[in-house]
């Protein structure tokens, strides 16, 4: 009796102790399911180099959600307050801008006029494109919680150009002490691994409303495809900049969402004007006619864009819905340029055909794919177009003979046509890489440089696109849209026009 008796004791024993096991292992489980429940993971295209938000990487680290600046734009591209409570034009070329009060750095110091103003500083002395937006002359603190911005000539677009990620308010009292810079977003860089990831976690005294994750790692992989594989197999919960002939095989994904926003970037052909050729406007306007934009956006863009009338996307409130193109047509036009189709069909001029270079490059393998279509085109109504791919466009651009080119630009990055038009149109820029020239069109830009007006803004913008076109530095052939995949129960990622809004304290799981 007592053996079986101990036999049952120990059987128990055994018993309670498998329900334990058991126990610990669900708990375990669900801890680990709730603990990624409680994570994100991007694949991000880009590999920035660093964090220092003031030498070149802003874009990535906003990206991120650990950066803010004293402007944010919403959905439709107007400047909203961030940083800044509020702000008010005291006179041409003074801003004062009231600042937010509750709001602390990463690293516990609380953010103020002073730091503000120091941040400012460290950006325009770092970094050449915070100089090109602000062009600052002095940055006085006129309280705790104010300051105020001194221009050197009228600047309409100062408050969209303080929404621009290079202009970052960090801690710089720390910045040359601490491992990471100390900014003020509901993240805050945890580990910066060059070449492989960025994460982020949640910091917990955020002056606004507190992440809902709890980490975010955004995971460097510049090659498409990579991203695509990575959602389909689980590695990653939301990718950015997916091919857009994936968007067929996603939307058959049940456990994934295919997401889409409209963009400011243009997909556009440049003509280099100092080319023989190109500085003839019949010759370009050829070319222009010889881009079938409709099937571009059908065949390449896969319906994902819009037409382009001008350099700004209709989604901004200066965008072009419309364009008026020359009335003449190819043949018409070649004639008057003094060309003749000889016994080969091929336009003819003191015994040289019509042929010229088209540069393309790989990092935009659908601006490849563009070029071969124009190509086609042209070969239709006798013309030779070479189409030749080089690695660095811009290199190639500014030191190499070059004739025509596919190229691609954002160009309203802070919801505003100024900066643009200033580095892509004025005559003496380093970045007008169509060499284009227009005493006309540099005054324009001049008076909307010094207009503050909103409604004046857009009716110049509009001028200048108009004069532009007539001109016909470039041909805009398509506005495209950003292509994201995210998981189903993903929740509160909204893609944005402007592509440095990507992780924000309101992205949570379903």
């Amino acid at each position: 009796m007592k053996k079986n008796s101990g036999l049952f004791y120990f059987v128990m024993l055994l018993i309670c102790l498998l329900i334990f096991v058991s126990g610990c292992r669900a708990s375990n489980e669900t801890a680990k399911q709730e603990s990624e429940k409680n994570t994100l993971t991007m694949a991000y295209t880009w590999n920035p180099s660093g964090v220092d938000v003031h030498r070149g990487d802003s874009w990535h680290v906003m990206r991120s959600g650990a950066a803010e600046t004293l402007v944010g734009l919403n959905e439709d591209l107007e400047a909203i307050p961030w940083l800044a409570k509020s702000w008010h034009e005291k006179d041409e070329t003074t801003w004062v801008i009231e600042l937010q009060e509750a709001v602390t750095f990463h690293n516990g110091n609380k953010m103020d006029a002073e730091s503000v103003k120091a941040s400012l500083l460290r950006s325009l002395e770092l970094n050449q494109r915070a100089v090109d937006l602000l062009d600052v002359q002095v940055i006085n603190v006129v309280s705790d919680y104010e300051i105020e911005i001194k221009t050197n000539q009228p600047n309409g677009a100062l408050i969209a150009h303080l929404a621009d990620p290079t202009t970052t308010i960090l801690d710089v009292s720390t910045v040359e002490e601490e491992s990471y810079p100390s900014l003020t977003g509901p993240f805050k860089i945890k580990e910066f691994t060059k070449d492989e990831s960025l994460v982020v976690e949640r910091y917990e005294e955020y002056w606004g409303e507190n992440a809902l994750l709890a980490e975010v790692t955004m995971k460097f992989i510049t090659d498409g495809n990579a991203r695509l594989m990575a959602l389909q197999s689980g590695d990653v919960d939301v990718a950015t900049d997916l091919p857009l002939d994936s968007v067929e095989l996603l939307e058959r994904d049940d456990n994934l969402d295919v997401l889409t926003a409209p963009s400011v970037r243009t997909h556009l052909v440049l003509y280099n004007m100092n080319s023989p050729l190109f500085q003839d406007l019949k010759l370009r306007q050829v070319v222009d006619q010889s881009i079938p934009r409709e099937e571009i956006i059908e065949t390449v863009m896969k319906g994902i864009g819009n037409v382009a009338h001008g350099p700004f996307a209709d989604v901004l409130s200066f965008g072009l819905s419309e364009r008026n193109g020359p009335t003449d047509s190819i043949e018409e036009l070649m004639e008057k340029a003094g060309w003749e189709k000889n016994s080969d069909e091929m336009w003819e001029k003191d015994g040289d055909i019509f042929e010229f270079a088209f540069l393309t490059f790989p990092q935009r393998p659908e601006l490849s794919v563009m070029a071969e279509i124009v190509q086609a085109e042209l070969a239709k109504e006798g013309i030779t177009a070479h189409i030749r791919q080089v690695e660095n466009i811009d290199d190639t651009l500014a030191n190499d003979q070059w004739d025509v080119a596919m190229y691609s630009m954002l160009t309203a990055h802070t919801g505003d046509p100024q900066y643009f038009l200033n580095i892509f149109y004025q005559s003496e820029s380093p970045s007008n890489v169509s060499f284009y020239k227009s005493k006309e069109l540099d005054e324009m830009i001049q008076t909307l440089n010094q207009t503050t007006e909103e409604n004046e803004r857009e009716q110049l913008a509009i001028s200048i696109q108009e004069k532009i076109n007539e001109d016909l530095p470039q041909s805009f052939v398509v506005h495209p849209m950003t292509v994201f995949g995210a998981k189903q129960n993903v929740t509160g990622f909204i893609p944005h026009p402007i592509e440095y809004y990507y992780i924000h304290a309101n992205i949570d799981w379903e």
